[in-house]
């Protein structure tokens, strides 16, 4: 680890501080590569945080006509879900169309063509569309109630087991659907006064920590861990009876040190049609900050010191993906959040300088750690954040531009290749300072600079500052809820700005 320009090995999982000697209870030698926090430092000096508000896309007014009805006569409005526009807005149903009319109608009968009954911007918008199928007669040109600029067109829903999955999934069995980034899980409407689910833990040892939400308030956290095989978890009892909306996300990290999650169904309560889903998503790639390691730990750092208690280290049980940054400002703005993080990797290197523990590999994968199944990028995010680089530059602060920038070009074409209309975020901040965010800074912004000189506007910087580490901190240094929910209210006026959302 290096403190103001110097280099410090220590064995257990440490943290970079921005002191000139740093206390700690671990004895040195070498860094501990499976468990290690992102150790590029905690400043103690508070740094700006802009988000860098870009212009509004999108088209303004009424969209594009229909040509639904009787087959002839065109329909009023915008065709809904292709790009949501603001003002006018677009067919709600759109008309669909006799036999001998247009093959879609306005709606359209193709899964992601349609829009939701509200329009763009609206928390339904952009669901599969109800249109009328090909050869039914339309319901005519209902005018949406219009939704912000620049808004492309939603998301539609996972749907396996009766639930409604965020975050990636492998749904080949609907009967046991596996998981293992932080935060993914399912939205579900369950009746009965109790809700209970069944789940399994497979592979490392450390317990998985889930965080159950019913009727919008959050329950107490469960676990569960390999040894324990199949396990009924009470997620809550005395609901009442009748409906109740349940959210569960998987707080624990997807690195294949730990466990992935098999979801086995409801133990209790009767499972209906899940909520409705707006159709926004956003993806957050990152480090142990977006992962949230620590961030329900407390450590002090009075004169931005070392905790003299010897502050707290890793473990499953302080890390929560809930309140992450990512997913605080994707619930601020009615969105999914799925996010790919691992602790300890960056984008050319791992906090140890090695080569191969970097998210452009595991990036295709859609459960944690493990290779098979590849993701399929069907589901396309109106906006990605990429939030590396802490890693790259703790273990080198002096890293070479060309190496840091290479990589970091080719997987910010990787990314849009898979999401080809989608706003990118280039993120700084919040654990470096130094010569290490002087250099991250320069570099990230060359590249967000090189990509937009080539055509492609929708690239941004975005800065998340640097956290008061005065104000006390997660363990290791790393951000605690408060600081997460900082950045994310930094993330979420972004988004706002960049997308109307």
């Amino acid at each position: 680890m290096h403190v103001r320009g110097r280099f410090r090995f220590v064995r257990c999982a440490l943290i970079l501080a921005p002191v000139l000697s740093l206390a700690s209870a671990c004895s040195s030698g070498t860094q501990e590569p499976a468990k290690g926090p992102d150790r590029a430092g905690a400043s103690g000096f508070v740094g700006a945080a802009s988000g860098g508000a870009g212009t509004n896309g999108g088209t303004t007014g009424g969209g594009e006509t229909a040509s639904g009805g009787n087959g002839a006569t065109p329909a009023n409005g915008g065709a809904a879900g292709r790009h949501e526009s603001s003002g006018g807005g677009g067919v709600a149903n759109g008309a669909g169309g006799s036999t001998g009319g247009a093959p879609l109608g306005a709606g359209g009968a193709t899964a992601g063509k349609g829009g939701a009954s509200s329009g763009g911007g609206a928390a339904t918008a952009g669901r599969v569309g109800s249109g009328g199928a090909s050869g039914t007669a339309g319901t005519g040109g209902k005018t949406a109630s219009g939704g912000a600029s620049g808004m492309t067109s939603g998301v539609s829903p996972v749907i396996s087991g009766g639930v409604r999955w965020f975050g990636r999934v492998d749904v080949s069995d609907p009967a046991a659907q596996k998981f293992a980034w932080s935060g993914t899980g399912f939205a579900a409407t369950v009746s009965g006064d109790s809700i209970s689910v069944k789940l399994r833990s497979d592979g490392g040892a450390d317990p998985i920590f889930f965080q159950p939400v019913i009727d919008g308030v959050a329950k107490d956290r469960v676990s569960v861990a390999s040894a324990d095989g199949v396990k009924t978890l009470s997620l809550g009892s005395g609901l009442g009876s009748g409906d109740h909306t349940l959210f569960l996300y998987r707080e624990t990290e997807g690195k294949s040190d730990y466990a992935s999650s098999t979801f086995l169904g409801f133990a209790s309560g009767t499972l209906k049609d899940p909520p409705a889903y707006g159709g926004r998503l956003i993806e957050i790639v990152g480090d142990s900050i977006s992962a949230g390691y620590g961030d329900l730990g407390s450590e002090q750092h009075p004169n931005g010191g070392a905790d003299p208690t010897g502050g707290c280290h890793f473990s499953t049980m302080t890390e929560s993906a809930y309140v992450t940054y990512g997913a605080v400002a994707a619930r601020a703005l009615d969105a999914d959040a799925s996010i790919v993080a691992a602790s300890g990797w960056g984008i050319f290197t791992d906090n140890t300088g090695n080569a191969n523990n970097v998210l452009p590999k595991v990036y295709a994968n859609t459960v944690g750690g493990q290779a098979t199944p590849a993701w399929s990028f069907a589901q396309k995010p109106q906006a990605v954040v990429i939030n590396l680089g802490t890693n790259d530059f703790s273990a080198n602060m002096n890293l070479g531009q060309s190496d840091f920038s290479n990589a970091y070009s080719a997987f910010l074409a990787t990314v849009r290749g898979k999401y080809p209309d989608a706003l990118i975020l280039c993120a700084v901040g919040p654990l470096l300072y130094g010569t290490g965010l002087t250099n991250a800074t320069s570099y990230i912004t060359a590249v967000v600079q090189a990509a937009n000189q080539k055509g492609d506007q929708k690239v941004k910087l975005l800065n998340f500052g640097s956290q008061d580490a005065t104000k006390g901190t997660g363990c290791d240094w790393h951000p605690n809820a408060a600081e997460q929910k900082r950045m994310a209210d930094i993330l979420t006026s972004e988004l706002k700005t960049s997308l109307g959302w």
